[in-house]
């Protein structure tokens, strides 16, 4: 059973660590990664609360956050993903959701987003911008 809790200052380390793994397979320049990394530790510090961590079965397997309408993160382990999880995630906040933010070079990401029914909106240097279709 898949189970959606709030999180709590004790899961900002783990919001930090799954926002990176969305971002860093897709920067190469050490600069940029140290950017991308203090960025995103000063977010997750500032936000969390704004996140939910997805559990199955007790155990933590992804997490989301919703910031101003924007999805800012959602991530699903490896092993449970393609089986149906984010889906259901994003079955139960698209109502919430007016854009999604995604890098150009995640193409699998991007993917997922078009079969669950959102569109390409625009693209912003290497971001491409995602609403859903109406």
């Amino acid at each position: 059973m898949v189970r959606i809790i709030n999180a709590k200052k004790g899961d900002i380390s783990l919001l930090i660590e799954y926002k990176l793994r969305t971002i860093l397979p897709f920067v190469s320049d050490n600069r940029e990664k140290l950017r991308v990394i203090s960025y995103v530790n000063n977010f997750m510090r500032d936000n969390y609360s704004l996140g939910y961590i997805i559990k199955k079965n007790f155990k933590v397997i992804g997490a989301y956050l919703i910031k101003e309408k924007e999805l800012d993160l959602l991530y699903i382990e490896e092993k449970y993903q393609n089986k149906g999880i984010g889906r259901k995630v994003i079955n139960k906040i698209k109502e919430d959701i007016d854009i999604i933010k995604v890098r150009e070079e995640n193409k699998k990401a991007i993917n997922f987003y078009v079969k669950q029914g959102f569109k390409v909106k625009d693209k912003n240097k290497d971001i491409i911008i995602l609403e859903m279709r109406s």
